[in-house]
């Protein structure tokens, strides 16, 4: 199941908004409980005709219920761009942020509904990043794509460029990234890979040039940071197994970088 980012108890708005027949006025109470799925944090006041509750937090899931003109909406938690809401007598839907987002408070301003923020992280599928570090005293450079198979476990593919005096590098591999812990403002991980490494020995003045490669695996450890902007910082630390036909050898290995989540 993805995660769900639960809204933030206070809320501030900077622009006035006009009338629209789609526009719900709201009045804005500000909750000092902690984020509990089943204690709102917000409470809408509907002007508009109805809006309309979904089964789903999405426009393909059947309409439940509606909310008439006047009645109260009270506000739950988000997942995506939708909201869990439910009516006066707790009749649950999820609407879309479209409908909540041009609101205004009792004050004559819009409430503004949260952003993106580290819970949207954990609830993506897709994430595409780069990270720059060291393998020994070697430059290292990757690009990842990443799929979530579970809200807490994770498959990557990666490609990167390792930079040393005498030969050019390059290494490409699969990676298993578990998440055991999605409580705190950032996300401590686990990694295991394997893959293979191959090295090309620069020009030199000898005739021809030597090619070597090598299989590889790998335990690490790490943090992703959310930043905003659907962006995420990661660093990450790795203790690297290599292998050929003729000998084997370990390493450590350090990168920083940042992903982007869809």
């Amino acid at each position: 199941m993805a995660n769900e980012a639960a809204i933030p108890s206070s809320q501030t708005a900077p622009q006035s908004q006009t009338d629209s027949s789609d526009n719900i006025v709201t009045r804005l109470i500000a909750s000092q409980t902690e984020a509990d799925p089943d204690t709102p944090n917000v409470e809408l006041s509907v002007i508009d005709s109805f809006i309309e509750l979904h089964s789903g937090p999405g426009r393909g899931y059947p309409i439940l219920n509606t909310i008439e003109q006047g009645e109260t909406v009270h506000v739950y938690k988000r997942r995506g761009t939708w909201y869990l809401v439910s009516d006066k007598r707790l009749n649950q839907g999820w609407v879309p942020q479209d409908k909540l987002a041009r609101t205004i408070a009792s004050t004559g301003l819009p409430a503004a509904l949260p952003d993106v923020n580290h819970g949207d992280y954990l609830a993506q599928k897709i994430r595409i990043g780069f990270s720059a570090g060291k393998q020994d005293d070697d430059e290292t450079a990757n690009i990842m794509l990443g799929y979530r198979l579970l809200s807490f476990a994770s498959i990557e593919a990666e490609v990167g460029q390792i930079f040393t005096d005498r030969s050019d590098g390059y290494s490409y591999g699969a990676n298993l990234l578990i998440e055991p812990i999605q409580s705190l403002s950032f996300t401590p991980f686990i990694s295991y890979g394997l893959g293979k490494s191959e090295f090309k020995d620069k020009a030199t003045q000898s005739v021809g040039s030597d090619s070597r490669s090598s299989d590889y695996h790998f335990w690490g450890a790490g943090i992703n940071y959310y930043i905003g902007l659907n962006f995420v910082v990661r660093g990450e630390y790795r203790k690297v197994h290599l292998s050929s036909n003729n000998d084997s050898a370990s390493t450590s290995a350090w990168r920083i970088g940042f992903s982007s989540f869809f």
